[in-house]
């Protein structure tokens, strides 16, 4: 018989140039720049092609110059655009330069992918001159769909470095616009000097099928408008899902006249938007989870049947490792409505501190778009009930650790 662990639960948070399309005239409703509307988020694949810049200067048609790849775009040459790649350090012939570019980290809550690739944009005197004052750095034609809310959004950085540049150096004014109409406009400060979202959402009109998508400099100032942009997105808002996982403390108990623990953990599924979501599909790896341990086994899962939360099917095969869905195939919640599953493990600790760390991955379609969650720990899959369950600190793993330390301590960490 071997010896019990007393243990310790510690919830922690994680954190080309040319189109041949041409566009359709057509109307749009600006529903602002918080992106997407309340109890919504986006969903679905990126309707912008070569928004990473991956594929080089293709894709797209632009009002400046091509300098060439991974080149400093200087004013003295002209101003314009170059793609880079990586971590990029300009003017190259300075020994105190102040430009710095980098590559961008990816964007959780939004579904964006990092990026090593990204437009140098530096507007020339000359090119403000003949925008007066506005300069097209970026336009491409999409398709999309009639009476349709989407979220166009991307990246940006002010290269300039805020200490070594000058104090007077202009910030770049980026403004976003859809067939011409403008949807809103943000200044990208030096300070804090990281990639910054710019996003406005807008709902198509009847009978629109394509639109024309522009990203445009209004900073008219050649001292300080030089920055970066990647990740040019065009998603669709749809209703999102979210998950949360909860521990309880784990009890000293016996399998097959084993010494253990049982661990029960309550999943809550829910649907936050104002539409149906279909084919719910809820992943938990428990293989990966109790990898370290010596033994493991599912001992239960099934629904908790209270007031406030509807039932689902859950698996009847589910195991954990060969058969990881929690769920039995076509579940669906209605809007706004909440499940909740009890799982219950049995699992043998080895000697010595361990930790069991785990998250539920979700996923459900809304409308014809695939919609994601990964559980954050807790009860509540969207604590600061925005209908956004994606955000930084709502996304983290659930976390069991055990110890031979003789004391036990439940803790929250927000």
């Amino acid at each position: 018989m071997r010896q019990p662990f007393t243990a310790i639960i510690i919830i922690i948070l994680l954190w080309g140039n040319s189109i041949a399309t041409q566009p359709a005239s057509a109307a749009i409703h600006n529903t602002g720049s918080g992106g997407c509307p309340a109890n919504t988020v986006v969903g679905g694949d990126n309707l912008v092609q070569n928004g990473d810049f991956a594929q080089g200067a293709s894709g797209f048609n632009s009002a400046l110059t091509n300098r060439g790849n991974g080149v400093y775009p200087d004013d003295t040459g002209g101003g314009g655009f170059s793609i880079q790649n990586g971590s990029v350090v300009y003017p190259p012939f300075e020994s105190n330069p102040y430009l710095f570019g980098r590559s961008f980290p990816g964007d959780v809550q939004r579904d964006v992918p990092p990026s090593n690739t990204y437009f140098y944009s530096n507007p020339s005197a000359a090119n403000y001159s003949a925008g007066n004052g506005r300069v097209n750095l970026w336009t491409q034609v999409v398709s999309v769909a009639p009476n349709t809310t989407y979220n166009f959004f991307a990246y940006f950085d002010n290269l300039l470095d805020p200490v070594r540049s000058a104090s007077a150096s202009a910030d770049p004014i980026i403004e976003l616009r859809v067939n011409n109409t403008s949807v809103g406009t943000t200044v990208v400060p030096k300070i804090p000097d990281r990639w910054v979202p710019i996003q406005f959402a807008f709902t198509t009109g009847t009978g629109v099928t394509s639109i024309t998508l522009q990203i445009d400099s209004l900073t008219n100032n050649t001292f300080g408008d030089d920055f970066a942009m990647t990740q040019i997105n065009l998603k669709q808002c749809v209703s999102g899902v979210g998950a949360a996982k909860f521990a309880f403390p784990p009890q000293a108990a016996q399998h097959n006249g084993e010494d253990g623990y049982r661990l029960e953990y309550l999943i809550t599924i829910r649907n936050l938007g104002t539409d149906p979501v279909n084919n719910l599909q809820a992943i938990d790896d428990l293989a990966a989870v109790f990898a370290s341990a010596e033994a493991w086994v599912v001992m239960s899962l099934e629904n908790v049947n209270e007031s406030g939360f509807v039932p689902l099917t859950v698996n009847p095969h589910f195991n954990g490792q060969t058969d990881k869905q929690l769920l039995a195939p076509d579940q669906s919640l209605a809007a706004g409505h909440t499940a909740r599953l009890r799982l219950i493990v049995w699992v043998q600790p080895p000697e010595g501190p361990v930790v069991f760390a785990n998250q539920v991955q979700l996923t459900a379609v809304s409308g014809n778009v695939i919609v994601t969650d990964t559980s954050n720990p807790g009860l509540d899959p969207d604590p600061n009930g925005n209908g956004d369950p994606k955000e930084v600190n709502e996304n983290g793993t659930t976390v069991t650790i055990f110890t031979p330390y003789q004391y036990f301590l439940p803790t929250v960490l927000r």
